[in-house]
């Protein structure tokens, strides 16, 4: 069971590792034979380079493992795989470049494409330059193969990439609105929080919620709610700097995040968004105001308790009667009162 959760925790959320590793085990598996068969042939020197890649694969697939950094493990594989690849073509001939088509699909599956790419380029002419072809044909024929596979690849890994950064996009930004989502949130706001805290840096963070959003859905149809919600994310947003961040937390609920900014500043910037907009109808001639709870960053937050602390601040404003800005660790004003935040409590 702890082997199963340590490979899930390292592999199942990289996919390059993952690569990394299974090459690695594929080089010593694959290779080791003919390195052996080559020291009883006496081929001392390609069977050199042999155990030279063996042992780098091995070594950086346990640098990628107990580091975590498969991006730069990837590099140095392209790398080294593409100048074994490039130096057998030399010492063993046509016979040598016989890596060369599957070193060259690997390199885009770890590498970036524009590496994965240069180093494509340096088999092929090396090949081509070191290599004994037995007549301009074969390598004529050699070239245009690998030409065609290593174009290929790059297409397939393009496609790859674009459709990674779909599924991403799906599952980090909210379909309605077109904001990020709730996960987004979690792993954005636990990343800067390590980042002020590092600098010290002050940033507030804010609970915004649409007033009687429920009455809108009821009197005007969901449909009418979605244009309402969408109408919201766009004036918030014109409102904000490109660096603050805003989020769906769910239903009609967002959570915008403002770095670098102190209580006063967040003070300022806030009741702009509240000004916007209830200023103005969101959808057809419909005025909704919204209440906006916020913190400012303190020392002892994890980003649940920075999200409580805004998300209490919430209830402050409604229950001191909606339409503004209230903050957990500022002055209450007249009327307001403290509230827990209680899990699962409806809203009012």
């Amino acid at each position: 069971m702890a082997l199963k959760h340590l490979l899930k925790t390292h592999i199942g959320t990289d996919v390059r590792l993952a690569m990394i590793l299974l090459f690695a085990v594929i080089t010593v598996v694959g290779v080791t034979p003919f390195a052996v068969a080559r020291v009883f042939n006496g081929e001392w020197l390609a069977a050199g380079l042999d155990l030279v890649l063996i042992l780098v694969m091995i070594g950086n697939a346990a640098f990628a493992w107990r580091t975590g950094n498969s991006a730069l493990a990837g590099k140095i594989n392209a790398v080294v795989v593409s100048l074994s690849c490039a130096l057998l073509g030399g010492v063993l001939g046509p016979a040598g470049l016989f890596w060369a088509y599957t070193v060259i699909l690997a390199n885009y599956m770890l590498a970036p494409r524009l590496m994965a790419t240069v180093c494509g380029v340096l088999i092929i002419v090396s090949g081509l330059v070191v290599a004994p072809f037995a007549s301009t044909l074969a390598m004529a024929a050699f070239a245009v193969s690998a030409a065609l596979v290593m174009l290929y690849a790059f297409i397939f890994a393009s496609l790859t990439d674009v459709q990674r950064k779909m599924l991403e996009g799906l599952a980090t930004r909210d379909a309605l609105t077109g904001v990020a989502n709730r996960r987004c949130m979690e792993v954005e706001l636990a990343e800067a929080l390590k980042g002020h805290h590092a600098r010290g840096e002050s940033a507030t963070l804010a609970v915004l919620d649409l007033d009687h959003f429920k009455q809108v859905n009821d009197d005007y149809g969901h449909d009418a709610g979605d244009r309402v919600l969408m109408a919201f994310t766009e004036r918030v947003q014109a409102c904000i700097r490109k660096r603050d961040r805003l989020y769906r937390l769910g239903g009609e609920e967002f959570v915008l995040l403002l770095p670098d900014t102190d209580h006063s500043g967040a003070r300022a910037a806030l009741e702009k968004v509240r000004d916007a907009v209830q200023s103005q109808p969101l959808a057809e001639g419909l005025r909704v105001t919204t209440s906006i709870g916020a913190a400012t960053l303190e020392a002892e937050d994890d980003w649940p308790r920075w999200l409580a602390r805004a998300d209490s601040a919430l209830y402050r404003a409604k229950d001191a009667g909606r339409d503004r800005v209230s903050f957990e660790d500022g002055p209450s004003r007249p009327g307001e009162r403290r509230l827990r935040l209680v899990s699962g409590r409806p809203r009012h």
